[in-house]
Parts: C-alpha cells; structure tokens; sequence
C-alpha cells in the first residue's frame, strides 16, 4: 500500500527537502510509518479492555480541547467499552477550537463544560500580589501555558474522582519525546496514544474511527496560549520532526552531510529530548542506600495482588 501521498496529506504537503524526503521513504521501508491502521486500532483497544477488567475500572474523564488528541484517545475508550466523560475546559479559548469540542462532544453525547478562565485569571492575580511578574516575554507565556495545564488537570481529577474513574492522557509520542507537555498538567493515568506518531499515526487512526475531518484537518496547538501552533513554536512541521527523531533513533544522521537548513532542524529536534529527559524519567526515585531491592518487592507484590 502506498501511505506516502496520504502522509503528506495530513500534513499540509509540506515542501519536503530532498533529504527529508530520502529519510521518509526509509522510515516507510523500516515500517516507522506504517499502513496497519486497523491492526493498530485492534492493539490499543485490546490493550484498553484488558486494563479496564485488571483494574476493575472503567470511567474514565477526558480533556476535550478540539483537538485529534484528544478526540483519538476519547474514540480508542469507547471502542473498549469504557464510560467516557469528555470535559471542555476553555480558558480565553480560541472560538473555532471551542466550536470543534462541542462538535466532537456531541457525538460522544456525554460532555461537561467548566469555563475556568476565571480561575484562571484569579490565580495571575494572586501571583501577582506574591510577587510574579510578567513582561510578556516568551518564558513568561509558557509559564502561563503551565497554570492553565495544571488547572485543567485538577479540575479533571476532582470530576475522575467524582466517578470513581481514571483520567486519560492525551499526548502522542512526538509530544512525548520534545517534551511538549506540561508536567502535573498533561500527565493522567492511562496515555492510549503515548506511542504513536503525531504526524501519521495519529492522524490516519483518528480519520479510521472517523473523527471529524474539521478536527482532523485543524492545524495544531497546544491550547496554551503560547503560540499560534506547535509546529509556528517549532519553527518546521511535525512530519520533519518525527523523520528527524526516527532516524536518531534508527541509526543516527551524519550531520556533515546535511544543508544547513536541514541540520538546524535535526540539531534542533536532538535538543528538545536532550533538554526534557527530565520530564521523561520524572519523578526520579532514588534507591535505598543499603536495600536497593524494595522497588522491586513492591513491584512483585503489586502483581501478586492484581491477581
């Protein structure tokens, strides 16, 4: 099956480089990029219905932004027969990307809205008067992103709670390796779609299980205020980032062969994981100085009592 064109489509036909374009072709031949959607479908809700009868659980509450992610994840819950909550929780949010939610809400015909700007906007307040300031510099909108983050999350735990359920995460692989996320912000309890890539696997999942082509179609963000999109934080697309990431990962890039466009993308891409490995292996649990073995035991009998 050729995937390429339907990649590239996702995508916006970006204008690829000859060499990303070489790389992509590799990535397809490897099976990086991939045609078994619904082999992928079958694995991650098998996956999803298992877990629901170890556990004995089976609520579970999503953040709802508009967005592919977190449409996916909220389709990949219902498939495994869980009890879905999507919860739209705008703060000064862009009206299309509302729109979409409530669209996608609509369809799942379970959805709560909780209006936070106003929390939102309290706790800047509150900040403030503690002494944080803001210049409107580029550090300062992330630092904001983060707040709005955790607050979605709290208010997602208290409704989990509520229900007895799990919340959901909704970040795919890409966002997992750049480290754009927040932490204590985007971090549930169950992430169906950790692994897969934003820029194809994600994309020709959601359109399988047939999420909304508006959804499907919009360009990205991170719902932060940040920026106008991921891929405008970036500076490229999120198709050169996965090619970039994978052939690290998949055997290295000789840098002296590359444009000087096309390095700054992939030493850019090898920074972003290098400055969030942190995000990646948090909370960073030290051993006992003299009975390193007691994560290990708990472990054991975690899975002895899940029995």
């Amino acid at each position: 099956m050729i995937i390429q064109p339907d990649i590239l489509r996702f995508n916006r036909n970006p204008a690829l480089s000859p060499w990303f374009n070489d790389q992509l072709h590799k990535l397809i031949s490897f099976g990086v990029f991939h045609s078994e959607i619904q082999t992928l479908q079958t694995r991650l809700v098998t996956e999803l219905v298992n877990y629901k009868t170890q556990y004995n659980i089976s609520n579970v509450v999503i953040g709802i932004s508009g967005g592919i992610d977190s449409a996916l994840t909220a389709l990949l819950f219902k498939e495994a027969g869980w009890s879905v909550t999507g919860v739209m929780l705008p703060i000064h949010q862009d009206p299309s990307e509302l729109d979409r939610a409530k669209e996608f809400c609509n369809l799942l015909n379970v959805s709560i809205e909780r209006d936070l700007t106003h929390l939102f906007d309290g706790t800047l307040e509150n900040m403030t008067s503690l002494g944080w300031t803001h210049k409107g510099l580029k550090e300062d909108l992330v630092r904001q992103g983060n707040i709005r983050a955790r607050l979605r999350m709290i208010t997602l735990y208290d409704i989990a709670s509520s229900q007895n359920g799990l919340v959901a995460s909704t970040d795919n692989f890409s966002e997992l390796a750049t480290g754009f996320w927040t932490l204590h912000g985007d971090v549930g309890d169950v992430s169906p779609i950790q692994a897969l890539t934003k820029s194809w696997e994600v994309p020709a999942l959601a359109e399988h299980l047939g999420v909304p082509h508006s959804i499907v179609e919009a360009v990205p963000t991170d719902g932060l205020g940040i920026a106008n999109g991921d891929e405008d934080q970036f500076g490229f697309t999120y198709l050169e980032f996965d090619i970039a990431l994978f052939s690290l990962l998949r055997g290295g890039v000789e840098l002296d062969e590359l444009t000087d466009e096309d390095r700054a993308i992939v030493e850019s891409v090898a920074n972003r994981v290098r400055s969030t490995t942190y995000k990646r292996t948090n909370p960073f649990n030290l051993d006992h100085p003299f009975d390193s073995g007691r994560y290990a035991e708990l472990s054991k009998l975690d899975n002895y009592l899940r029995r």
